[in-house]
């Protein structure tokens, strides 16, 4: 098994606005690049976060502001994501877009393991990928 440096956990939290999946996902490639996960293991964590995020900001406060909160973190050779809203999620529409609704089946197509947790106070999604490091790297 490899042995790699874990990096400081990164937790932040922001306004639920379309606006800041930029930003964010920009802060997470930074620290994804602060300890080198490998290529596929970042992208793929990019792509699942920044669906969990777009999720929470159109899902979970569609009907009022608040917050959101992303959290990443190594324990062994796993890279966690937590990905956390204050909201309540509307029902989806009776008839769901053609290039929409796709959300979910990316973050589980590209992670090891996803669970999503919602409640009156908000939804939790929860997901890891086992960190693995380009053959080059």
């Amino acid at each position: 098994m490899a042995v790699h440096r874990q990096p400081a956990p990164l937790e932040l939290a922001f306004p639920a606005e379309i606006g800041q999946l930029g930003p964010v996902r920009a802060r997470l490639r930074q620290w994804l690049q602060s300890f080198a996960p490998g290529t596929r293991t970042a992208q793929d964590s990019l792509v699942a976060a920044g669906e969990a995020v777009a999720n929470a900001i159109e899902h979970g406060h569609r009907a009022a502001p608040g917050e959101i909160r992303l959290q990443a973190s190594t324990a062994g050779n796993r890279l966690w994501l937590i990905v956390a809203d204050s909201g309540s999620w509307l029902p989806p529409q009776p008839e769901p877009a053609l290039y929409r609704g796709k959300g979910i089946m990316l973050m589980r197509a590209m992670m090891d393991n996803v669970s999503i947790d919602a409640g009156p106070t908000g939804t939790t999604v929860t997901m890891y990928v086992k960190i693995r490091r380009d053959r080059s790297g």
